[in-house]
């Protein structure tokens, strides 16, 4: 090791500083020392992690999906919300590990994706699906479950978007002056068509979007890591935990209830998981 953190000290700042020489190395001595230059870093990473002084909070990615990832929630291996799950298996992994939401839960996610995200958001969260989920529910004891959830939301998500993007200097002008990004608009676009359509359809459809949203925030659990960045923590704080498990568990039992493999839900849990992997991914500009 002090081997290493004196070649560093040359490396860096002695006789040997890259800046100095790189203009007469040959290629083969460029190559080498681009080498040592990516071990110097490493190792000074890693000395700054010893010390205390820097925490690299990683969360690792979530893993190829499997039947009865989701035994817990109620999606036991065989059932309806499980087929549904592996019917998307791909695109679910590829959303729930995305630039995004990798970008997130490492808190290394830059402020403008951040706010561009949250203005796309929240378009999409002022879209009223609850409420044709409420009508639609065939039991008075569904419809009181969606309305209390729906409360919640305007009591806890609500107030979130309206709380980070007045934090982050968002104003009604820009708010307003934001145009939906592709995904945003074709998403939009298939709800409003979808709440045309049946219970089942709809139910599913809200099971896939929360459920998704559950999958990519419990990685950040697994991994035992906790975001700084108080946007990043409290957007993770929203869709993990007691409180949703449970929500996201009782739309699950639904799903099981009242939709089928071999109808058309199976279409819509497929178009929801391949709109939000793609709602994440425009989150970035696009080329």
């Amino acid at each position: 090791m002090a081997v290493m953190e004196a070649f560093c000290f040359l490396r860096f700042g002695g006789a040997f500083g890259t800046l100095g020489t790189a203009a007469i190395m040959a290629p083969s001595q460029r190559a080498t020392a681009e080498r040592s230059e990516e071990m110097c870093v490493a190792f000074a990473l890693a000395a700054l992690t010893e010390g205390g002084l820097v925490t690299m909070n990683h969360v690792p990615e979530a893993p190829q999906s499997a039947s009865g990832d989701y035994a817990w929630l109620g999606a036991e291996p065989g059932s309806v919300a499980d087929q549904l799950y592996m019917s998307a298996a791909d695109e679910w992994n590829q959303a729930i590990n995305s630039r995004f939401v990798n970008e997130l839960l490492d808190d290394t996610l830059p402020e403008s994706i951040l706010k561009s995200y949250l203005i796309q958001d929240f378009k999409f969260f002022n879209q009223g699906i609850m409420a044709h989920a409420i009508e639609l529910a065939p039991r008075q004891e569904t419809k009181d479950m969606l309305a209390k959830q729906s409360q919640w939301f305007a009591d806890n998500e609500a107030t979130y978007f309206t709380g980070f993007l007045k934090e982050y200097g968002i104003t009604d002008e820009e708010y307003n002056n934001s145009e939906q990004t592709p995904a945003n608009r074709e998403y939009c676009e298939y709800l409003t068509k979808l709440v045309q359509g049946t219970w089942e359809e709809l139910i599913t459809a809200l099971c896939c979007m929360e459920w998704i949203y559950l999958a990519w925030a419990k990685r950040t659990i697994d991994a035992g890591v906790v975001q700084r960045i108080p946007a990043h923590k409290g957007w993770v704080d929203l869709h993990e935990g007691d409180y949703f498990r449970a929500w996201t568990g009782r739309l699950i039992a639904l799903v099981n209830e009242y939709a089928s493999v071999d109808g058309s839900e199976a279409d819509v849990f497929r178009t929801i998981v391949h709109l939000e992997r793609r709602f994440f991914e425009d989150s970035y500009p696009q080329r």
